[in-house]
């Protein structure tokens, strides 16, 4: 009789703990606004991933996720945009600010800066111990942050203002800055496809986080502002950026600035004011409406939102039509980290920072065809 108590109150508990979290789940996700026409469901809680600082997916659909002391793969085993459980991917890990995966090669932005981890047979863990690319500061908010490899075969590399990026890392000649034109502040580095070389392409950047190229392959820089300038007539506020070769985004130091009118400052396709921009992806998929198609979405840590930004080409750039896009109801703590496109077309955007509760959800049209499988278990 105890017996028969006992296994019925643990299969009770097991069905009411399991029924809490997922209620838990979709308070969550009610927890944010979004537009008409599309749902927002968690695909993993803090206990997966804790103060999250980047995600990106693997060549084989997986959700790969890194924050202070760990880099894992999430698993989602009954395939319900869930994810069930996580891959320690390289226990000895510190929390990667860039993340970008290609056949079998996950590159990480962490530690001594710039490095690779190899997992040829694709079991959702680290072969070995990472290689080492380009030794670079990392770890701080201003230092080296985000790693894509782009349309042309090569990586493309974000450092902020204070990693301390000099012209002797442009080691190839056709780098447009050099120990004879040098860089300064943020800088956008070009790695050769086989990692034997490395152009510097822009700079002056305040502090970007992140970048992304749209279907044209070109390239688009959030950077952001100068709050010491707030209510100043030189404040320049987060801006998103249009990248060519060469230009010099202006910031000299916390003082000095160069205004929007010189010749080498990057075309300015965005102005958002105060915020803490983070992440950037473009939207190449089908699932969401059309008016999204090769749109950007950009993310702001300090006020909580996403904005989306349809281009429209003018002369030898780009107008936008910004969309707030997703932001917190009420006092919900939303600070977004880093957003990616999965395999399935849906917007996955993580929350972390600073000590704070780790989440990524999962931002997909009403009625999309889903169904490519966006994980393997393993």
């Amino acid at each position: 009789m105890f017996r028969t108590c006992s296994l019925l109150l643990l299969i009770f508990s097991l069905i009411f703990t399991n029924s809490f979290a997922i209620r838990a789940e979709d308070n969550l996700a009610a927890s944010l606004n979004v537009p008409e026409g599309f749902d927002v469901s968690v695909y993993a809680t803090d206990e997966l991933a804790h103060d999250i600082y980047s995600i990106t997916f693997d060549a084989r659909g997986r959700l790969v996720v890194s924050g202070q002391g760990y880099l894992r793969v999430l698993i989602d085993d009954d395939k319900d945009h869930r994810a069930d459980r996580a891959i320690e991917f390289a226990p000895e890990a510190q929390g990667a600010q860039g993340l970008c995966a290609d056949e079998k090669y996950l590159y990480c932005v962490s530690g001594l800066g710039l490095h690779r981890y190899e997992d040829a047979d694709g079991d959702g863990v680290a072969d070995g111990a990472s290689q080492g690319i380009l030794k670079i500061k990392t770890g701080g908010e201003h230092d080296a942050h985000a790693i894509r490899r782009g349309p042309d075969g090569w990586w493309y590399f974000l450092a902020g203002n204070m990693a301390g990026v000099t012209g002797r890392y442009a080691t190839l000649e056709s780098s447009p800055f050099n120990t004879d034109h040098p860089p300064y502040a943020g800088t956008l580095l070009r790695i050769h496809p086989e990692l034997r070389g490395a152009e510097i392409i822009a700079c002056g950047f305040r502090n970007a986080y992140d970048f992304d190229f749209n279907a044209a392959g070109e390239i688009f820089v959030y950077d952001s502002d100068g709050e010491r300038d707030v209510t100043l007539p030189w404040y320049r506020p987060i801006r998103l950026y249009h990248i060519t070769r060469g230009i010099e985004a202006g910031w000299k130091s916390k003082t000095w600035k160069e205004p929007s009118s010189y010749a080498t400052m990057p075309y300015e396709v965005g102005s958002f004011g105060r915020g803490s921009p983070s992440g950037v992806v473009s939207y190449r998929h089908h699932t969401f409406p059309e008016k999204y198609h090769d749109a950007l979405f950009i993310l702001d840590w300090t006020y909580g939102r996403v904005h989306a930004i349809s281009l429209k080409e003018q002369g030898s750039s780009y107008t936008s039509e910004p969309e707030l896009f997703l932001s917190a109801r009420g006092n919900f703590g939303f600070a977004p980290t880093d957003a990616e496109i999965g395999p399935d077309g849906a917007l996955y955007v993580s929350i972390g920072g600073r000590g704070t509760r780790g989440t990524i959800f999962r931002i997909q049209a009403e009625g999309a065809d889903d169904s490519t499988a966006i994980t393997e278990s393993t």
